[in-house]
């Protein structure tokens, strides 16, 4: 009877075990579930998504900052358009980093022909206007560029923020307008292919040329000896 309990728990901390296991899996892979705080929602449009999926990730500086939610192509454009989710806890600003972001910009703008141009009036609802535009910004600068990108030589498809330097910001539901999209292998080795035998070509004509006028400078160069 002991032994038959016995049998029975490690039965049963076995199916635990593996079940715990699956779901473990499957949160790190990111089919199930997400870690995501605060999130929201943003786009782009790809002029190839050859290999990228929904639920992929979304990385800057080699963190994961979001998901992939899903993929649908514009009839108008014919461009893959990509909306993913971002996480808002790792791309907001906090109270302090957002004052001195409001800083900088307020010193952009005091710059700026139109602000030294205005009387004092405007310059103060100027001022107030850009204050008020940067209550919902993001951490991604308007000069970032988003890319597809691979893990590895081989590796699964996941989107790239890679960071500007500008000092203006996307606010969120914006749509990221710079973007790259992927990379064949079968485009490079074409491209690879095409140039090599354009050069090809090109070194042949020039040879050509060459050899025919070789024989008249040896022709022109006897008759001055004679």
């Amino acid at each position: 009877m002991k032994s038959r309990t016995s049998e029975l728990a490690v039965g049963i901390f076995v199916i635990i075990f593996g079940i715990a296991l699956f779901f473990l899996a499957m949160k790190v892979s990111g089919l199930v579930g997400t870690n995501l705080k605060d999130s929201y929602s943003m786009t782009a449009q790809f002029d190839n998504v050859n290999g990228l999926k929904p639920r992929a990730k979304v990385t800057m500086s080699g963190v994961t900052i979001g998901r992939v939610e899903s993929i649908s192509l514009d009839p108008v454009t014919r461009l893959a358009t990509v909306k993913f989710d971002l996480d808002g806890k790792l791309t907001s600003f906090d109270t302090e980093q957002l004052k001195q972001v409001q800083k900088n910009a307020l010193e952009e703008l005091h710059y700026s022909s139109d602000y030294q141009q205005a009387d004092v009036a405007k310059q103060k609802e100027m001022e107030q206007q850009l204050i008020r535009n940067m209550t919902s910004i993001t951490s991604l600068d308007e000069d970032a560029y988003i890319m597809v990108a691979t893990n590895g030589l081989l590796g699964e498809k996941y989107l790239k923020v890679v960071p500007g330097g500008g000092v203006n910001y996307l606010k969120r539901g914006d749509v990221v307008s710079n973007t790259q999209g992927t990379m064949d292998l079968e485009d490079l080795i074409s491209k690879f292919i095409t140039g090599g035998a354009g050069k090809a070509t090109s070194d042949s004509t020039s040879s050509s040329s060459s050899s025919a006028s070789q024989p008249a400078a040896t022709e022109a160069e006897a008759s001055f000896v004679e």
